[in-house]
């Protein structure tokens, strides 16, 4: 059962038949194309956290966010902050409440797919959404986030 967390909160959950952590298993036990499957990734930065979802296929640009967000230091956020979010590895996504509002950094580049699909907040079970969704969140910064 999804948290009560709109938008997800009414779509449907799948399951995968092992634990997966990375954009990589997860794409393959899905059968789906990488650059299809989002990857979520916590950034710390001097002013708080932020959410990044770009796609499976690419890595963060901190050049662009720390631009986009005018700071100075951003970096990956370390298993203390996540932990501190009641995640780990392979477990971050916009779906759980306590991670949906935190700010977020839309890369565009995911915006370009017809669906993604990302974890439900465990290993082995996800969804797969219109990605236009990310849009309606209230605190969202736009641009290319990825290369």
């Amino acid at each position: 059962m999804l948290e009560k967390c709109s938008p997800f909160e009414n779509m449907v959950l799948y399951s995968l038949n092992k634990d997966v952590t990375t954009c990589e298993e997860a794409a393959s036990a899905k059968g789906i194309p990488l650059q299809n499957e989002l990857k979520s990734l916590i950034i710390d930065t001097s002013i708080g956290l932020y959410l990044l979802n770009i796609p499976g296929d690419k890595l963060a640009n901190l050049r662009s966010i720390k631009k986009a967000i005018k700071v100075k230091e951003a970096f990956l956020a370390g298993e203390d902050i996540l932990s501190r979010l009641k995640v780990e590895a392979g477990t971050v996504t916009p779906l759980l409440s306590r991670i949906w509002n935190i700010p977020q950094l839309l890369s565009l580049d995911v915006l370009e797919y017809d669906f993604v699909s990302t974890n439900a907040g465990t290993h082995n079970k996800y969804i797969i959404f219109n990605p236009t969704i990310l849009k309606s969140h209230p605190n969202t910064t736009t641009g290319y986030f990825s290369k």
